[in-house]
């Protein structure tokens, strides 16, 4: 049949808005493109490129099975890290694992984008200006808010930076299980059977939950949703009261797990030993990282948004320092804006309240890092929304084409600073230079341009670089703040002759094991020194060494990782059995009840010819837990340690007859 002319056909229309999408895409995977080319950093070695389990390069079953053990012991969150796994398994090229992001953040911005319709039509369905709801107009809209969303500048480090595929996937299963939630809803609204769909947003939040852990925010997502658009309607008033009751007591539950479980169980001075500031200084601190963040999003300079913010100051009082009363006041007033426009504005209330609810656990009590820019991954959304809603009433009844001139400058503008990003993401030398430059005060930016300086130079490639690698991490030493990752790689290549060893090193070193607080860094930089003496890589002052263990031990005294540690520099480097077997002990009283690692350590001494240590743990476990003395399993070793030592027995009789 014939179309009037001016008549779009149905067909037409959705060949168009497809190559939109498409077009859109293409804009998205170009700007972030030039980053490809770029290498791994910080978390990305400690969560798979150090951890031989990741390293899959094989079908078998075993391998697979390494890999969730690996995942279990270290991170827990299995899903990421069989994707990573999937890509060693595929070649492993740094190209590979960041296109694979690049790919996930491409279906996250369409899945956001129908998401996103959904919201538009509903939240602007009570608009006098009916043709502003024309289904066409809509979905262009959604497009465009998604593909802002895609392209800001502030997305680069959670795509670029491939660990945070976590936060990637987490935020894919939390826009499948919410898109379920609204198709459940909708058909329970009008009379249809709603549990299927409802069943797979519970699979969908589950599965997520395997990448991140911030998958457990969806059910707050969906109370959002209720709250500014579904007013919890249904076909049946019974529903209706269900559905209210449902999320009441979902509410009381959170705020009893809050008071009882959360605060107690993380805000404990022991759960904050591994940072410099408290609970209370770390939740007034978000005050400002918040009101941080929200300028990032909508104000996006690249030369703001530093990738390592260890340096960031804490708030120790409302008043110190003193923007964090301004950032709390702002922040309340964004509550009270939200609150006051949930029914005439809702989509500005959802998306004020989508980003509080982004950032609900990472700036809770809980003892994480201050900031980080990937945290916006799932939170920029709603400030867009947020934005976007009063863009379009704004706009609503003027020039069609306004709207589009603000959507283009945003979009290019977007565009353009993500490419200069991505470019310098795409060049790990670039990268390192410049998070150095824009941050001299981040000790781990002074470190991650040293270390990436001293890998070149012991390549072979630029040994000029040495030289600029130790200035480097001898200005690192010096920040204020400074973990001793510094020192350690000054004393290893001292160890290995590379330099002449500077014993203020060691002072150093020694002097900020004793008086900063005993985190990962710390933990890193001993494992090191210690794995270089212990395996002979290195000539390592041992004793200097031993008294950074008894120094790191004073901090954690409750940590069977130290003490095994210091056990094995004992045996192997200071040839001390005595010392060992009482190192040992403090770990085995600290695991007591871990059967399965107790018999571990024994079986390993034993295996490892160090009878002397095997006796001392078996007999120390055995006055701990008599009853070990009855385990089949625990007596077979018992047994093959008797036969190991009439073994030595026999053999240094045969020389000393």
């Amino acid at each position: 049949m014939l179309q009037p002319i001016g008549h779009t056909s149905p067909h037409h229309g959705k060949a168009l808005f497809i190559a939109k999408v498409i077009a859109c895409l293409v804009a998205i995977s170009a700007a972030m493109w030039p980053g490809l080319s770029g290498g791994f950093i910080f978390d990305d070695f400690a969560n798979f490129v150090d951890a031989p389990a990741m390293h899959v390069h094989s079908w078998d079953w075993q391998s697979w099975h390494q890999v969730w053990v690996w995942s279990q012991e270290s991170i827990n969150r299995p899903l990421a890290m069989f994707s990573y796994a999937l890509n060693y398994a595929l070649g492993g090229s740094t190209f590979g694992f960041k296109a694979a992001n690049l790919v996930i953040h491409l279906i996250n911005t369409v899945l956001l984008a129908m998401f996103s319709k959904r919201l538009l039509t509903i939240g602007w369905k009570a608009s006098p200006d009916k043709e502003s709801l024309d289904s066409g107009r809509v979905a262009t809209w959604a497009l465009i808010l998604a593909t802002a969303w895609a392209l800001h500048p502030l997305q680069v480090s959670a795509v670029m930076y491939v660990v945070q595929r976590m936060e990637l996937l987490g935020f894919t299963f939390t826009l499948l299980a919410l898109r379920a939630y609204w198709s459940a809803r909708q058909r329970q609204i009008a009379g249809g059977r709603a549990w299927p769909y409802l069943a797979l947003s519970v699979v969908a939040m589950a599965v997520g939950y395997g990448a991140k852990e911030t998958c457990i925010l969806i059910p707050g997502y969906a109370l959002l949703l209720e709250i500014t658009l579904l007013h919890f309607q249904a076909d049946q008033q019974s529903t209706r009261r269900n559905w209210k009751f449902f999320y009441a007591l979902g509410c009381v539950l959170a705020a009893l797990l809050f008071m009882f479980y959360l605060i107690p169980h993380y805000t404990s001075e022991q759960a904050y030993a591994l940072r410099g500031y408290t609970a209370w200084e770390r939740t007034l601190t978000q005050l400002r990282v918040l009101s941080l963040y929200i300028g990032w999003c909508v104000v996006p300079l690249t030369g703001t948004m530093r990738f390592y913010y260890d340096n960031y100051a804490v708030s120790t009082g409302w008043l110190s320092p003193n923007t964090t009363l301004a950032g709390g006041l702002f922040l309340l007033s964004l509550v009270i804006m939200a609150f006051a426009a949930r029914k005439r504005r809702p989509l500005l209330a959802l998306g004020i309240g989508w980003f509080f609810m982004a950032h609900l656990l990472t700036s809770s009590p809980i003892p994480l890092e201050l900031a980080f820019e990937h945290r916006n991954y799932p939170a920029l959304f709603g400030i867009l929304l947020a934005l976007t809603d009063l863009i379009w009433m704004a706009t609503r009844r003027a020039n069609p084409k306004l709207p589009a001139l603000l959507a283009t400058i945003c979009l290019v503008s977007f565009g353009f600073l993500t490419v200069l990003r991505a470019a310098t993401w795409g060049k790990p030398v670039q990268l390192a230079v410049t998070l150095a430059e824009e941050n001299p005060g981040s000790p781990r930016a002074s470190y991650d341009l040293a270390n990436l300086y001293m890998q070149l130079s012991m390549k072979g490639t630029r040994p000029a670089l040495l030289n600029k690698a130790v200035s480097e991490l001898e200005r690192g030493m010096a920040l204020p703040n400074s973990s001793p990752l510094p020192e350690q790689a000054l004393l290893l290549l001292a160890a290995v002759g590379k330099v002449q060893l500077q014993q203020a090193w060691w002072d150093s070193l020694l002097h900020k094991l004793k008086t900063r607080p005993f985190g990962p860094q710390e933990a890193n930089a001993l494992r090191a020194l210690m794995s270089a003496r212990i395996n002979n890589d290195a000539d390592v002052d041992v004793h200097r060494l031993q008294e950074a263990c008894a120094l790191a031990l004073k901090q954690l005294p409750w940590s069977p990782g130290l003490y095994i540690n210091y056990a094995e520099l004992a045996s192997h480097s200071l040839h001390d059995p005595e010392l060992a077997i009482q190192q040992w002990q403090q770990a085995l009283i600290l695991i007591r009840g871990d059967l399965a690692y107790e018999k571990q350590i024994a079986g390993y001494l034993i295996d490892a010819h160090r009878l002397q240590e095997a006796a001392g743990v078996m007999d120390f476990t055995e006055k701990m837990e008599p009853s070990m003395a009855r385990d089949k399993s625990w007596h077979a070793l018992r047994m093959k340690l008797q036969a190991a030592q009439k073994k030595v027995t026999v053999i240094q009789t045969e020389k000393h007859p």
